[in-house]
């Protein structure tokens, strides 16, 4: 199983300063948290959360490892503008877990969604708020063939499951 989930609300970017170190607002830290709970009343879990190297990836991840109890491992290939089939083959190092939080920016997400479900990074259009998951069981990792789309909630959602 590989849940993607989209960074928590961020600071906005400001002109002339590093988008990498944005931070989560308090809002986006409290939202995840809520959710996070609603993630393990589910029975969400997971061998390992692995996050873009960009703080506010690092951040949210660091708060569902919390709940979820899983290691936290940063993840180049989740930074803004990798490929879809790059990032799934390197989850090789990964292929004996069942289960991968993967921690990721927008529009990355989506196409990453799009292409473990359809095998084409732009044929599905699955566009993905802050904070948002989507359950995609594979039947490997890494997977080699399209996976079946479990659920797909927004982090209110969550929250709410989660209270």
């Amino acid at each position: 199983m590989l849940y993607l989930v989209r960074h928590a609300q961020a600071e906005p970017a400001r002109e002339g300063a590093d988008d990498a170190a944005r931070l989560l607002t308090r809002e986006g830290r409290e939202d995840t948290i809520l959710a996070a709970r609603g993630l393990r009343r589910l029975g969400v879990g997971c061998d390992v959360v692995l996050a873009s190297p960009l703080k506010r990836a690092r951040e949210t991840a660091q708060l569902l490892s919390v709940a979820l109890k899983a290691e936290v491992r940063e993840h180049a290939a989740l930074a803004p503008g990798h490929l879809p089939e790059d990032l799934v083959l390197s989850l090789v190092e990964y292929n004996t877990a069942s289960a991968i939080v993967l921690v990721g920016h927008e529009p990355d997400m989506g196409r990453l969604a799009s292409w473990l479900l359809v095998g084409d990074s732009a044929k599905l259009q699955m566009p993905f708020k802050s904070g948002q998951v989507a359950a995609i069981e594979v039947a490997s990792i890494p997977p080699r063939a399209p996976g079946l789309l479990r659920w797909f909630a927004t982090q209110q959602q969550l929250a709410f499951i989660g209270t």
